[in-house]
Formats: C-alpha cells, sequence, structure tokens
C-alpha cells in the first residue's frame, strides 16, 4: 500500500483529513457527553389540581391566576362540535346540525350527520361520536357527558358521478341551532 492510501502524504507529511478519519460532528471531540440535566421538582405552579388529573397536558409554567372572567359563546362550542364531526372520515355533510347543552360542568353534543354512500355507517358514526368528544372536550376545556350521533341520509360524495341532477354541487349547510329564538345555553 502507497503512502497515499494510507492517508498521508507523498513527502511523510501528517495525514489529511480524507483517508481513514473520522467524521467531523460539531461538539464530538471523543469527551464523553454529559447526562441530561434531571427535571425540577414540582413547585407550587407546577402541581396538578385537585380537578386535574396528573397526565394532563397543562403547560408546564402555570400563569399567576388574573381577576377576570372567560365566557366560551354557545356559537363558538357548536362551531367546535360541526368542525369535529366534519373532520371525520365519511362524513359528507351535516343533517340537521349541531346542538351543545352544558349541565352542570358537563356538556352533551347531539348531531346529526349525513355519510358518504359507500362507507360503513356504524364505523362513520363512532368516528364522528369520538372525534367530537375529543376536540369539545380538548378545546372548551369541559367534560363530555356523551355524543349523541344521528345519521340522517345516505348520500354519494360530490362529483361521484352518481348521475342525478345538480350532483357536482354540495349542498348548503344547515344552521347549527344559534340565534334569536334557539334558547339553550352552554
Amino acid at each position: 500500500m502507497s503512502e497515499l492510501d494510507r492517508g498521508r502524504a507523498a513527502d511523510g507529511a501528517e495525514p489529511h483529513p480524507g483517508a481513514g478519519s473520522m467524521p467531523f460532528f460539531p461538539g464530538a471531540s471523543g469527551r464523553p457527553v454529559p447526562p441530561p440535566l434531571p427535571a425540577p421538582p414540582p413547585g407550587p405552579s407546577m402541581a396538578p389540581s385537585a380537578g386535574s388529573s396528573a397526565g394532563s397536558s397543562a403547560t408546564a409554567t402555570a400563569a399567576p391566576p388574573v381577576e377576570g372572567r372567560i365566557t366560551i359563546g354557545d356559537e363558538i362550542a357548536e362551531k367546535v362540535a360541526v368542525l369535529a364531526a366534519l373532520d371525520a372520515g365519511g362524513v359528507c355533510a351535516l343533517g340537521s346540525g349541531v346542538r351543545v347543552r352544558r349541565s352542570g360542568d358537563a356538556v352533551t353534543v347531539d348531531v346529526g350527520v349525513v355519510v358518504e354512500y359507500g362507507h360503513v355507517i356504524r364505523d362513520v358514526a363512532a368516528a364522528v361520536q369520538a372525534g367530537v368528544a375529543r376536540m369539545t372536550g380538548l378545546m372548551l376545556g369541559a367534560r363530555v357527558a356523551a355524543v349523541n350521533v344521528s345519521v340522517e341520509d345516505v348520500r354519494r360524495s360530490p362529483g361521484a358521478g352518481s348521475g342525478e341532477a345538480g350532483a357536482g354541487g354540495a349542498a348548503p349547510l344547515p344552521p347549527t341551532g344559534t340565534g334569536p329564538g334557539t334558547g339553550h345555553a352552554l
């Protein structure tokens, strides 16, 4: 083997960084890596409150309480449920809409959906139920007592070539139960 093959210049100088050398990584100088720092013990601001679970996804540093009131309108709660229902696979539209009712510290959601033809109706309804419960509980910070799903129709998805007149356009969404005269509160 020649001197060049061993990583040395032909004149016997120090080896150049090409042949047989370790790749360069910043900070990889051969020194041992120090272990990660231990997590700080939970202080008063990080201890779980009486109403929360230890595995909650609350932020690690809670801000001190501030005087005031937080209000989430009925239409916001219903919009969260609508978007969660429409996110479920196999739902092509809402049926009669969404209604959110509060009883104590829990909410109950009623949702009517239209299932896309070709999907297993029970599976779609279960996906709607799970998705609405998860997102409503997460975004509203409330306990979800029940999600009642009513499958009200089955349709082909828009543009599926159903042959029906007007099948290319989506039907408008029904109202979500908000507005004057609805009389329900979150």
